[in-house]
C-alpha cells in the first residue's frame, strides 16, 4: 500500500487548539514541526488563511496512520469546507506543496489547505508577518 501523503497544518489544527482535539487527536498519527512557503493572514472568523507566497509559514506535518488516513482526511476536508477539486462551494483548496521538516531539513510533499479568496484575505485579514499563527495567537491574547 502506498504511504498516505502527510498534511501540513498551520492554524487551529495545531496541537493545543480545539480543532486539533476534534479532528487530529482521535486518529493515530505523528506530528513533526515543519515549514512551507506561503503568505499567512489571521481572518476575522478567528482562524488563519494561507495564500501562495514566498515567505516561511510554520506549522506541523501530520502523518496519519494508513488505517485512519481516509477518515481523518475526510474530516479535515469537511472542516476546511473542501468538497473536491474545482468545486464552487470550496472555501479552501487542498493542494500539494513542498514542506521542510524543522529538525532534519528533509523535504516532503504534503497536502495543505490554501484559502481561495485572496482578495478577501488581503482586505479583511491581518497579516501574520513571521508566518507563525501560534505565536500570533499568543501575542493577541
Amino acid at each position: 500500500m502506498k504511504q498516505p501523503m502527510p498534511v501540513f497544518v498551520y492554524g487551529t489544527l495545531l496541537s493545543g487548539f480545539e480543532n486539533h482535539a476534534l479532528y487530529v487527536k482521535p486518529y493515530k498519527h505523528r506530528s513533526v514541526p515543519a515549514k512551507i512557503k506561503g503568505e499567512l493572514y489571521h481572518l476575522p472568523q478567528g482562524y488563519p488563511g494561507l495564500l501562495e507566497g514566498t515567505e516561511d509559514v510554520w506549522g506541523a506535518l501530520l502523518f496519519f496512520f494508513p488505517e485512519d488516513y481516509e477518515t481523518a482526511l475526510a474530516g479535515l476536508d469537511e472542516l476546511e469546507t473542501y468538497f473536491g477539486p474545482n468545486d464552487p462551494r470550496n472555501e479552501y483548496d487542498r493542494v500539494e506543496v513542498a514542506a521542510v521538516l524543522s529538525g532534519t531539513k528533509e523535504r516532503q510533499t504534503a497536502y495543505v489547505y490554501r484559502y481561495l479568496d485572496a482578495e478577501y484575505v488581503k482586505r479583511r485579514g491581518v497579516r501574520v508577518p513571521d508566518g507563525d499563527w501560534r505565536s500570533y495567537m499568543r501575542e493577541e491574547n
